[in-house]
């Protein structure tokens, strides 16, 4: 199907675009019907990712007719948002479709069970994340995921052959038939495995001597010359499908090391890789773990060599089961092949996963040998001197500083990891993989939870589970945007409400909990995706738990524990260990990898385009951030908004001037045509703003002194040249239904424009704030800016500032929280009319911004 056809045959049953085609503009009414159907439609597939994302905890039974009807109906719903974004903009958004239809085929082919065979036959391994693990494999995406999670200096860059590239070779040298039937047969759980190796067999010989398919040498040589442009030389590495993911396949695949950087050698090198695919061990190991499954794919990693003084493994829990306080690494002297193939004798370190890491047991025998590069190419086996034999691989600084890195590691990924790392000359650790460690179980898992928690009261309870887990750790709070940039590794982030932008510490929280918020919020979403526990709507959170305090939050039940509980702990990881030997839960991974994956979160960034959406969440994102800014714009366009509409004006004891037009149930049904008084107004938030307008003390009536500087500033820059501060010229105008008000006014020099949906769906909800202008010289309008900014951020916004205009944006939010940010947002309007004339100092507008935060308002007449 082209990629525009269902999108052709969607449009053709929607009578209402077919009319919009007739129009050059809609009704005010019109317009806010496309938002309340977008409003809809993003409801309905958050709804959908959130039902999803609580699948993954493992406590649901489903199949897979269940994933097909949640991704047909999440396909349909991001659809019609796109629709209603076209038909509130009057405007095509065919890159926006094109990424959706993309998507759709993404997830289709899933469904299907394969991968479609789409992307680049390279990629640079930046560029790559676990959103295409069907691109580059299982290894090469954890590793791509941590470049992105700011491991960039401990994970070696390179490149990725890709999955794509291999199916090319297999066309490429005749082998699809061959492929097929050996696909089939490990489908059938009735074949004989001798049959299954036989073919696997000649599939690994035909490949050894496999021609590269058309473009794919050049494509290497060029890969070569952009990351490694002096040359060196390189390892080569296997990258399965399901590599490292849901099982490890260890030492299954071949990997190839100490490649002269060349297109000739690193082919060579990868025609090994691609053949172990086909091995005997690996094929037997694949029916046992995917019985019924047999699409077979392998990409190859290409890094750069580690000249490796000493190398080896970490894992971050004991894998034996004995602990999971404390994390046990191994290592040897050289390259560290030999130490995961057990070739070698390996020093080994048991150290607490505490601050600082404490080394809690050592053995470090003779090591007579050690593995390096051999000039020829490969590894070769070397003796070491006395001293050096004996002697541990790694001092107590580096033991601690490998435990960091290995916890950082484990953060990311939500689960134990088996870590391979390299140690070279100048001291700096590099991660070389990353993979989930499996832990046993012990039987007295259970009773000890059932023992350690009966005795014990909760801290707090009464929280709705917004993403399900167990997380331990101290406290941080944070409580404006700038609390997040010095956030600790392995802290329980503690915030009145929830926020998308806290997913720039998702890789180091411990777990997530909020007095306010929603599981279908955008951050639940990420939560969900990343593993991370979160509790939301939790009573009471910011008066009990203090910065530093060590708590155990439970979102399974709800429950925040003070201290750190250790069998929930543990239990939660043992138990989530055998969650992925379902084929179904496998698939549902893959789904939302693909689907709730979140890359545009601040829409006050450059970012925030339409060539940025990556995944249907993306997209939700964007439409609904676009629809808020269309209202916004709305507000502005005065001729649009009289003609024809019946304005009313506003009797306020305050001068406002402010035209209201009803746009359906913003009034109650007895309020006059003319000089509407403030309790007519039926509107939830435009009724909030009013009352803080009026709000005794804040509309300060007496003018400000203005200096002669400020005077003659005021006469000869009336606008100030801001071309913005011009479209706010003309009658103040309140746009407003009983959930929605969009008030735009102007107040002498001063420009506000308030918009917000305030309704009992917190997920619907919205509030953006600008702000601009000024009667004196450009400083002294800054000054008010940042003081309007500083309040803006303590009551959670989030904000940007631009010489003297303010933009700030609210969203998610219960409606009595609405009410009661609109409230002072009613009150800030009044408070700061004409208050840059006392703008004198910094100091001044802290002091300002205090005041108004502590409820004293008189400080302006004093």
């Amino acid at each position: 199907m082209a990629i525009n056809d269902w999108w052709r045959g969607l449009l053709a049953d929607l009578p209402f675009i077919r009319r919009l085609t007739d129009q050059r503009h809609l009704s005010v009414g019109e317009v806010f019907a496309c938002f309340q159907r977008l409003l809809a439609a993003n409801n309905r597939a958050m709804e959908l990712l959130a039902d999803l994302g609580e699948k993954l905890s493992g406590d649901y039974i489903f199949d897979r007719r269940y994933l097909e009807a949640s991704a047909a109906s999440l396909t349909q719903a991001v659809a019609d948002s796109i629709l209603a974004l076209e038909q509130l903009t009057f405007s095509p958004f065919p890159e926006l479709k094109q990424v959706h239809a993309r998507l759709a085929l993404q997830l289709n082919d899933l469904l299907a069970g394969g991968e479609r065979l789409a992307g680049p036959l390279v990629i640079q391994l930046r560029e790559a994340g676990l959103a295409q693990v069907a691109v580059v494999g299982g290894k090469c995406a954890h590793l791509a995921e941590l470049i992105c999670r700011g491991f960039a200096p401990e994970v070696p860059g390179g490149f990725v052959i890709t999955t794509r590239a291999f199916h090319e070779l297999i066309d490429a040298n005749g082998l699809r038939p061959k492929l097929a039937e050996l696909e089939g047969r490990l489908a059938d759980p009735g074949s004989p495995l001798a049959q299954i190796t036989t073919l696997g067999e000649e599939l690994a010989r035909r490949l050894g001597a496999a021609a590269p398919p058309e473009g794919l040498l050049a494509l290497i040589e060029e890969a070569i010359g952009r990351e490694m442009p002096t040359g060196g030389r390189l390892a080569v590495r296997s990258s399965a499908l399901e590599e490292d993911l849901d099982f490890s396949f260890a030492g299954q695949f071949s990997t190839v090391l100490n490649v002269p950087a060349g297109p000739a050698a690193v082919f060579a090198a990868y025609l090994k890789v691609a053949a172990s695919l086909f091995a005997a061990p690996a094929l037997g190991y694949r029916r046992l773990v995917f019985p019924g499954e047999g699409r077979l794919s392998i990409a190859a990693g290409c890094q750069p060599m580690i000249d490796s003084r000493a190398s080896g493994l970490v894992f971050t829990e004991d894998a034996a089961g004995a602990s999971d306080e404390r994390m046990v690494i191994v290592g040897a002297w050289g390259q560290g092949e030999a130490v995961v193939e057990g070739a070698v004798a390996t020093d080994s370190f048991q150290v607490g996963k505490g601050e600082p890491p404490v080394i809690m047991a050592r053995q470090v025998p003779v090591k007579p040998t050690a593995r390096y590069p051999d000039p020829e190419g490969g590894l070769s086996e070397r003796g070491l001197e006395p001293e050096l034999s004996g002697a541990a691989c790694l001092n107590d600084e580096q033991i601690r500083a490998l435990a960091r890195l290995a916890r950082r590691v484990e953060r990311v990924f939500r689960r134990p990891q088996d870590i391979e790392w390299a140690l070279d000359a100048a001291g700096r650790f590099f991660i070389l993989q990353a993979r989930p460690l499996f832990v046993p179980e012990t039987a007295g898992d259970r009773r000890a939870v059932a023992e350690a928690v009966a005795g014990l009261k909760p801290l707090l309870t009464g929280g709705r589970v917004a993403s399900l887990g167990v997380g331990a750790g101290p406290v941080r709070r944070v409580l404006a945007p700038e609390d997040l940039a010095a956030f600790p590794e392995g802290a329980v982030l503690v915030a009145r409400r929830d926020s998308a932008l806290f997913s720039s510490v998702l890789g180091k929280v411990a777990a997530i909990v909020t007095e306010i918020g929603t599981p279908l919020s955008h951050m639940a979403t990420i939560c969900r995706e990343l593993r991370v526990p979160c509790l939301v709507n939790v009573p009471g959170l910011l008066k009990t738990v203090a910065d530093g305090e060590e708590i155990t939050v439970d979102a399974e039940s709800g429950f925040i524990y003070q201290g750190r509980i250790r069998e929930l702990l543990a239990l939660k990881v043992s138990e989530g260990m055998d969650l992925n030997a379902s084929a179904e839960f496998r698939l549902l991974r893959r789904l939302l990898r693909a689907a709730s994956q979140l890359n545009l979160v601040d829409p006050l960034l450059g970012e925030f385009r339409v060539e940025d959406c990556q995944s249907y969440h993306d997209i939700l994102r964007f439409t609904h951030e676009t629809a808020v800014q269309t209202l916004v714009d709305m507000g502005r366009d005065e001729g649009r908004l009289l003609g024809g509409h019946l304005a009313r004006r506003l009797a306020l004891p305050i001068p406002t001037g402010i035209l209201v037009i009803d746009i359906g149930g913003g009034l109650t049904p007895e309020a006059p045509d003319d000089q509407v008084p403030p309790e007519a107004v039926a509107s939830t938030p435009f009724a909030a703003i009013l009352r803080g307008m009026l709000c005794p003390g804040v509309w300060h009536r007496d003018p400000m002194p203005v200096g002669m500087r400020d005077l003659m500033h005021s006469l000869f820059n009336p606008t100030h040249h801001d071309p913005v501060g011009r479209q706010y010229a003309g009658h103040n105008i309140a746009i407003i239904g009983a959930h929605y008000v969009n008030l735009c006014f102007r107040l002498g020099y001063h420009f506000n424009l308030i918009d917000a949906h305030c309704d009992q769906v917190a997920q619907n909800n919205h509030l953006y704030f600008r702000f601009l202008g000024g009667v004196t010289e450009v400083l002294k309008r800054s000054r008010r800016a940042a003081m309007i900014g500083a309040i803006l951020r303590a009551l959670e916004f989030n904000v940007k500032i631009r010489g003297d205009l303010v933009t700030a944006r609210l969203s998610h939010l219960p409606v009595a929280e609405m009410e009661r940010v609109l409230d002072l947002l009613g009150r800030l309007v009044g408070f700061t009319r004409q208050l840059d004339v006392r703008m004198d100092s910094d100091q001044m507008a802290e002091a300002y911004a205090q005041a108004f935060l502590n409820g004293d308002y008189d400080i302006v007449n004093r």
